[in-house]
């Protein structure tokens, strides 16, 4: 009869099986890429001073919520040795932001650092709106019957109306 091997004998032969026959190592995660770009990006922000990018982050902070909502930085001129923040302002949003250019120029000097804008200049735009003021969309009735029943209030509730009306009409001239 033969002999069972030992069990610290068989764990080795296993253990030797498994390791000739093992596959490759598990791949590396990629590195992040966020360190890559920051690695990158502070020297040239040290070197150059913000961008509009992270001004548009931080503007309601800078200029307070209620002009955030009118005025949004375009743009950042660089020329001789002089940097011009642009902001582009909707109505009467522009002269409030003129008169407060010296504070907001101390903000954004207080965010950005020794390289930020020195002058200010304000254009009249269509300042993007932010995502969280909402408007008022406008949705098609489900059917002739609904908007006969909501009240007609509305310009394009009215048109509407009266589309469907003529919708109604053409069919029943027609014999449909």
């Amino acid at each position: 009869m033969k002999r069972k091997p030992s069990s610290s004998t068989l764990e080795a032969a296993a253990g030797a099986y498994i390791a000739a026959r093992r596959g490759r190592r598990a791949i590396q995660p990629a590195p992040s890429a966020g360190r890559a770009a920051d690695r990158v990006l502070k020297p040239l922000t040290r070197r150059f001073g913000v961008g509009v990018e992270q001004l548009r982050e931080h503007w309601p902070e800078i200029v307070g919520k209620r002009l955030a909502d009118w005025s949004a930085p375009k743009t950042i001129q660089r020329a001789g040795g002089v940097n011009t923040l642009v902001i582009e302002a909707r109505g009467p949003a522009g002269a409030i932001l003129q008169a407060e250019s010296r504070r907001i120029l101390e903000r954004v000097r207080t965010h950005s650092g020794d390289r930020a804008p020195t002058r200010l200049r304000v254009v009249q735009g269509q300042a993007a709106r932010p995502a969280t003021a909402g408007r008022a969309e406008v949705t098609k009735p489900q059917s002739a019957s609904h908007v006969s029943e909501t009240v007609e209030t509305s310009p394009e509730a009215r048109l509407l109306s009266a589309l469907d009306r003529f919708a109604r009409s053409v069919k029943a001239r027609d014999g449909h």
